[in-house]
């Protein structure tokens, strides 16, 4: 986690650098750094930037004011954490799920032998809620309104159905959740609910089923377990990049949000399309040379022109096999115009 550590005092200079010492990827500014509208100026960058995490060794009114005027919203907003300048009371102020403020909070409680303070409704309760899960198996929430509803029947306790067909994984997830709120674990997705219930459905399918009568209570959970291997022209727009990209994913019924990276030729490395589709959802993008991909089998076969133009046989395919971690190709390669598009999935044993 990268984190700001703002101390507006001298004593919170002190507790700051205890911090920075226990926790790696820490930025401590000074007190002096923090006068005459430092502050506010210095957590304006570190929202910008997106730092994961933001510290403030003050008083809560000081770190309310300061990040006012810059929260957007759940899915963007930091960890926003307070520390008294007395190293007594650890308070998990904003992002407490989603951000990971309440997790920021106890660890530095942790170090300096505080009292983590966790406001959020299932914390207090010692329950978990939708986005604990989501953080602990790696699954991106695609709808989050919904969370609110999950939330709600955990804390009423009434029944939240866990849906996931891959039962390795919902085993696992059984064994961690169980006893942490009134899951139950289930393979098929309900028709029904009773009142203020509420379901999770956990799914890598590009769109889900779901009865009506559920869906507003229903959230969505995708894991990311698929590469995308890409190949494009040179000056292919995003635009391009992402029709193909989109559309082959769409025939293959899977999510944006089950892509844990995209692959390709580190020919491609400056490619503005690419780079921009990547930036655009949000997707690390792992680059091979020529020579690891040379020793890759092509499941499509050679291709005559890619290979006059770079000296190998194929580009997407070999790419997503490698990045995966696999020998087979979940989706052959499709060619979209100037993009070329292939899928392989991560194996179990990488993603559980």
């Amino acid at each position: 986690m990268s984190v700001g550590i703002f101390p507006v005092t001298d004593d919170g200079l002190r507790i700051a650098r205890l911090i920075e010492s226990g926790i790696e990827g820490c930025r401590v500014y000074s007190p002096s750094e923090l006068k005459r509208g430092g502050l506010s100026r210095r957590v304006r960058e570190a929202f910008k930037v997106g730092l994961k995490g933001i510290v403030f060794v003050s008083a809560v009114g000081i770190a309310v004011r300061t990040v006012a005027p810059f929260i957007k919203d759940k899915s963007r907003d930091p960890a926003v954490v307070v520390v008294d300048d007395t190293g007594r009371f650890v308070v998990s102020l904003l992002s407490g799920h989603l951000g990971g403020a309440n997790r920021l909070a106890r660890c530095i409680a942790e170090l300096l032998n505080a009292t983590p303070v966790i406001t959020t409704a299932t914390d207090s309760r010692g329950l978990s809620c939708v986005e604990d899960m989501a953080e602990t198996f790696s699954l991106a929430i695609e709808n989050l309104e919904g969370t609110r509803y999950v939330n709600s029947a955990i804390i009423k306790n009434k029944k939240v159905y866990v849906v996931d067909r891959n039962r390795n994984r919902l085993s696992r997830i059984k064994d961690v959740f169980t006893g942490k709120g009134p899951f139950v674990f289930t393979t098929r997705i309900p028709m029904r609910l009773e009142d203020g219930g509420a379901v999770v459905v956990i799914s890598t399918r590009y769109s889900e089923v779901v009865d009506d009568s559920i869906l507003q209570r229903t959230v969505f959970l995708k894991p990311k377990e698929f590469v995308v291997g890409m190949g494009c022209d040179r000056g292919v727009s995003v635009r391009e990049v992402e029709d193909a990209f989109i559309g082959v994913l769409r025939e293959a019924d899977i999510s944006p949000l089950s892509v844990r990276n995209i692959a390709s030729i580190d020919l491609k490395r400056d490619e503005k399309g690419l780079v921009g589709l990547a930036r655009k959802y949000n997707l690390r993008i792992e680059f091979f040379s020529r020579e690891r991909l040379k020793g890759v089998r092509l499941p499509s076969g050679v291709s005559v022109f890619v290979k006059e133009r770079i000296g190998i046989g194929g580009v997407c395919e070999p790419s997503a096999l490698l990045s995966a971690g696999t020998q087979r190709i979940w989706r052959r390669k499709k060619k979209v115009g100037r993009v070329t598009v292939a899928i392989a999935r991560v194996p179990y044993t990488s993603w559980v």
